[in-house]
């Protein structure tokens, strides 16, 4: 039986507290870095729902893949299972930077022209809180929240691969030189 001790009492207040700090560390340099890509998918945060199911549709499949590979390929090719398991989730902390950044531009305050990262700041502090519920914050709200990072950055590249796709202009037929009629020229005489 496991006594409740200052060692165990600390083990699970610094380890809450690195979960904290990451997640925001992830959000204010995802922001810092990708600020237009960090807005984007804030702006794909108008459908939560949509977003969400997206990113657990997206998530759950290489997950899965990258397990099965951890378990079958010899050790000197595990890491490839876990590149596959970890690409989205680190897709989804940089889409959720715009979940934070979503939260932080509803919380305004003088300043955040001239400081941005504030917005993020105050948007993961609050985001981050909601992991501290015991077990629907860890369990629940921490993978769902990924998920949907997740979908907001696939929704926000797939829209930017649309954007940068030179368009192609329609074939028309070629256009002949001419030059005009002697009598169509300013200041001359016909004769």
């Amino acid at each position: 039986m496991d006594y409740i001790t200052t060692a165990n009492v600390l083990l699970w207040f610094f380890l809450t507290l690195g979960f904290f700090l990451v997640f925001l560390s992830h959000w204010l340099v995802a922001v810092s870095l990708f600020p237009d890509y960090v807005e984007k998918c804030a702006t794909q945060y108008r459908r939560p729902i949509v977003v969400t199911l997206l990113g657990l549709l997206a998530m759950v499949v290489p997950i899965a893949l990258g397990t099965v590979l951890l378990n079958v390929l010899p050790p000197a090719l595990k890491w490839i299972g876990l590149l596959i398991i970890f690409a989205p989730i680190l897709g989804g902390l940089l889409g959720t930077a715009g979940l934070a950044l979503r939260i932080g531009q509803g919380m305004p305050a003088p300043g955040d022209e001239h400081q941005p990262w504030k917005r993020a700041m105050r948007g993961g502090t609050a985001l981050a809180l909601t992991f501290l519920l015991p077990i629907l914050g860890q369990i629940l709200a921490i993978p769902l929240i990924l998920a949907s990072g997740l979908g907001a950055s696939l929704l926000t590249w797939s829209a930017r691969r649309k954007a940068t796709k030179p368009p192609t202009l329609p074939q028309s037929e070629p256009v002949q030189a001419s030059t005009p009629a002697l009598s169509s020229l300013p200041g001359q005489a016909t004769s």
